[in-house]
């Protein structure tokens, strides 16, 4: 049947949790009263009055209806899990693509897991794995991982491991995990259930984006994300970096003023949050300066190199520390 809408069983679960005498005859009350004609409005239709009688019909009559008790209701569970307590598995907070990631591991790791065939697959051809989250993360505790890479795209997910990466990257991408950040078929709601989850344990949790206001800005965003990869050139020699033939789209620097705003919002808290913690012990977040001094060259030259092209150019790529 489910003929109840989600916000209907919450309206009758908080008045029957507080056994109000009368609820304010609104909308809500009212289809619900017209559905089961149960509770006594008053005259003006201005209260529904209801008896502990009726709170027990209420019950029954949503739970006959719903298949869910009013009285113990929780939506936060997958729609195969509701589907075994309701005809309306859509009652579930976290829809199919929100309780799955898309994962791919080191070479190394992946050879200690599993063998022949499959570690061919898995390792050789660096096939991903669509996991559950709750699967995702045991998976990480069996294997102790301490890396952890979240990229943004997926075709530079796919292709993570034909990057080249600094002498002193190696340790940590031979025995890291990478995750897909999500979009589009692979939703983002589970990558943030899954770093939700990491983040109180001791997984390095590293950021891997364009190098623009939009990657920079996600990289900064991402729960327990405090540091991330970017072009070894942009530290080093970044006007060399520039000099590179087709490969600075300023066009899309300037499509990206929203995040460009929220960068420059960080550079001034930055910089009045370093006056203040000379003068107290603050506790304001303190943004390392070599990743404060990227965000200005970033701005200076309207920068917005993308995934694919550090790729396509063989452009090492060094960590950067995001916070002290």
């Amino acid at each position: 049947m489910a003929s109840l809408t989600k916000s209907q069983l919450q309206v009758i679960a908080r008045a029957a949790k507080q056994r109000l005498p009368r609820v304010l005859f609104n909308a809500s009350w009212k289809k619900l009263y017209r559905l089961w004609d149960i509770g006594e409005p008053d005259g003006a239709e201005k209260y529904l009055y209801l008896t502990s009688n009726d709170y027990v019909l209420l019950r029954n009559m949503a739970q006959v209806d719903s298949g869910l008790d009013i009285l113990a209701l929780d939506f936060g569970m997958p729609r195969q899990q509701m589907s075994q307590l309701s005809a309306n598995e859509k009652y579930a907070n976290i829809s199919p693509e929100a309780d799955y990631v898309l994962i791919k591991l080191a070479p190394s790791v992946s050879q200690s897991l599993v063998a022949d065939l499959a570690a061919d697959l898995v390792s050789v051809h660096h096939c991903s794995l669509r996991l559950k989250v709750d699967n995702a993360l045991v998976l990480c505790q069996q294997l102790n991982v301490a890396n952890l890479v979240v990229v943004e795209n997926l075709d530079s997910f796919d292709h993570f491991f034909d990057y080249i990466f600094a002498t002193d990257l190696q340790d940590i991408i031979k025995n890291c995990v990478v995750l897909y950040r999500g979009s589009h078929d692979h939703s983002p709601a589970g990558r943030k259930r899954f770093l939700h989850q990491l983040s109180s344990s001791t997984i390095n949790i590293i950021g891997f984006t364009d190098l623009d206001p939009a990657g920079l800005m996600i990289a900064n965003t991402l729960e327990s994300c405090h540091s991330m990869l970017v072009p070894t050139l942009a530290l080093e020699s970044p006007e060399k970096l520039l000099a590179i033939t087709q490969i600075n789209l300023t066009a899309d620097f300037h499509k990206q003023h929203k995040q460009w705003a929220y960068l420059n919002r960080l550079l001034f808290q930055s910089a009045s949050t370093l006056v203040a913690s000379q003068q107290s012990s603050s506790s304001s977040t303190i943004y390392c300066p070599q990743w404060l001094t990227l965000v200005h060259w970033l701005g200076r030259n309207n920068v917005s190199i993308k995934q694919q092209h550090m790729l396509a150019n063989s452009l090492p790529l060094s960590l950067l520390n995001i916070r002290q």
